[in-house]
């Protein structure tokens, strides 16, 4: 079986990288147990010859997953690592990523085992036990660290300090140097992301600023909390007054909400309550993103990189393979476009318009009679779902966000001013193909073009899914990062 070969070879690079690694030890570790344990699994169920099929299958998607993870190692196994992380955000975004591809692996593993073997292979990848111990090799890893920096500046200081002793202006240029070099410990440490904390908040903990847009349902607002910038949606209409309702809804959603944790999907702070007039006033409080939407970005920055929208690219699908991850039975977004992307000032794309819904409606007297009737957005349907509205699952999300893909590759509204339909549905995903066809950039990267037109695929089981989208798209991108630099090319 030649793919269960590739793997193995490509394992025993990552051992051995584990094996030698100076940084980020403890995460190595695990990675290679884990791999470890995948592979025994397989090579037992190779000998089974009426399972060898679906066993390939799973061993040539775990082969992408694989090169990611040597390549992960590689870059940050080395106590050169730290001056990466100047240019290279989310080593723990992308080591989770690598490790929730690993569990998708175990589980399909699982499915060729029998019945009694399946539960303690799998209880190996449980989720929460397995971020419980990502969070201590973390800490530990970052203890490691600081430890490894407060070794190397030492000299540094100590030449600082002989320098002062000759120069009139000492303590000013002491205090530059060591301002200098904080700087450079805290830049260090941005691949390290703190936990979400979704809490109810106090009135006084806020600072509303200038009102940023208006709408039927609501006022947002930039504001301030502890000092960070934030977005607060201060909710319009009739409001209900029962508070402990509200209260108990939002403690029982912050429950799911806190398993979305991803960089990729807006981050939410909490509620507001205001009771300081005769009636409450709720605001809900989340991350705020002063590009504004995907959409408003892509009309008004039309020069953007392929390196930029290739990243935006697999910022948007880690936002859906976190949905559909997160659960066995997957979490669906419902409503994918690019209005639901919002841009934070790095150009990184957060997934918005499900968050805390329940809650929201919680607040309201009358949900229904104070939502904004929006007109469908017809180019984001998959055809299944055109024809039969209960035909929508993970893979007709796939299909908005191969829309989405085609936004940002082109930089064109899809099926722009395209009227409601009237009677063959399918003439939309027709169009839609033909556009995705006519309107890709000829300088667009191959591996987007695929991506793009096979997640628009009008049979959903010939669509890519959005782990393996997420697969691809780093797989891409490490192959760059090896390349000597060349000029970005620009659409």
């Amino acid at each position: 079986m030649e793919a269960l070969g590739n793997v193995l070879q490509i394992a025993e690079t990552i051992y051995s990288l584990c094996e030698k690694a100076s940084s980020n030890k403890q995460q190595c570790s695990r990675l290679q147990k884990r791999i470890q344990m995948l592979l025994l699994t397989a090579k037992q169920l190779r000998k089974q010859s009426d399972k060898s099929e679906d066993l390939n299958e799973v061993l040539m998607e775990l082969e992408l997953t694989l090169r990611n993870a040597r390549c992960w190692v590689a870059k940050y196994s080395q106590r050169a690592w730290w001056r990466k992380v100047l240019q290279a955000n989310g080593i723990r975004e992308e080591f989770d990523l690598i490790n929730d591809r690993l569990k998708d692996a175990a589980e399909n593993i699982s499915l060729l085992m029998v019945a009694e073997q399946r539960g303690n292979f799998l209880e190996f990848f449980d989720e929460k036990h397995r971020k419980r111990q990502n969070q201590k090799d973390i800490d530990d890893d970052l203890k490691d660290l600081k430890d490894y920096l407060t070794n190397e500046m030492r000299p540094i200081c100590d030449k600082v300090d002989h320098v002062a002793e000759k120069l009139e202006d000492a303590d000013a240029s002491v205090n530059h140097i060591l301002k200098q070099m904080e700087k450079l410990t805290l830049l260090s440490l941005e691949g390290i992301r703190t936990p979400w904390n979704i809490a109810e908040l106090r009135v006084t903990d806020l600072k509303r600023g200038e009102l940023v847009i208006e709408k039927p349902t609501h006022y947002l607002y930039r504001g301030e909390y502890h000092k960070g910038p934030v977005a607060i949606k201060v909710l319009k209409g009739q409001l209900i007054k029962d508070q402990d309702f509200v209260k108990k809804t939002f403690q029982a959603e912050i429950k799911t909400m806190k398993k979305f944790e991803c960089v990729n999907i807006l981050r939410l702070y909490g509620i507001c309550i205001d009771n300081s007039k005769s009636e409450p006033c709720y605001s809900l409080v989340m991350e705020f993103c002063e590009k504004g939407t995907l959409r408003d970005l892509l009309n008004r920055e039309k020069a953007l990189s392929w390196m930029r929208r290739v990243h935006m690219v697999l910022d948007a699908a880690r936002a859906l393979y976190r949905l559909h991850q997160t659960e066995l039975k997957a979490i669906l977004h419902g409503s994918l476009s690019s209005s639901k992307f919002l841009v934070d000032g790095t150009y990184c794309l957060k997934l918005s318009g499900f968050e805390l819904s329940k809650t929201e409606s919680s607040m309201r007297k009358s949900a229904n009679a104070e939502k904004r009737k929006e007109s469908i957005e017809w180019a984001y349907i998959a055809p299944e779902t055109l024809e039969n509205i209960n035909a929508y699952d993970k893979r007709s999300e796939v299909y908005s966000l191969g829309v989405v893909f085609y936004e940002i590759a082109s930089g064109k509204v899809p099926l722009e001013g395209l009227p409601a339909p009237e009677g063959n549905l399918d003439e939309i995903h027709q169009k839609l193909r033909a556009e995705v066809e006519a309107g890709l950039p000829s300088d667009c990267p191959a591996v987007l073009c695929d991506i793009i037109k096979k997640s628009v695929e009008s049979d959903p089981n010939n669509r890519l899914t959005a782990g393996v989208i997420v697969d691809l798209l780093m797989s891409h991108l490490n192959q760059q990062d090896s390349r000597p630099p060349s000029p970005e090319a620009s659409v």
